[in-house]
């Protein structure tokens, strides 16, 4: 499973956080605590950050080690 690029992951969490339409629901800010796996790269000669959410919650010597991200966010307007 490979890891994309880590401003994609925390788009897309973000993203998560979108109500459905039509509900009526309003989030004007939520803070989130997730586990990431992250690693750097070079990729077309420049570094990058890589990072997923964990693919399995089962402890286990040989998974990778993953860090915390504490993310704010706040709604425009």
């Amino acid at each position: 499973m490979s890891r994309p690029e880590l401003h994609l992951t925390l788009t897309e969490l973000v993203r998560a956080l979108e109500p459905e339409p039509g509900t009526g629901l309003h989030i004007g800010e939520a803070a989130l605590a997730v586990p990431l796996e992250l690693a750097t790269a070079t990729i077309d000669g420049r570094l990058v950050v890589l990072g997923r959410v964990p693919h399995s919650r089962w402890k286990a010597g040989f998974l990778p080690a993953t860090s915390t991200a504490c993310i704010r966010v706040v709604a425009d307007g």
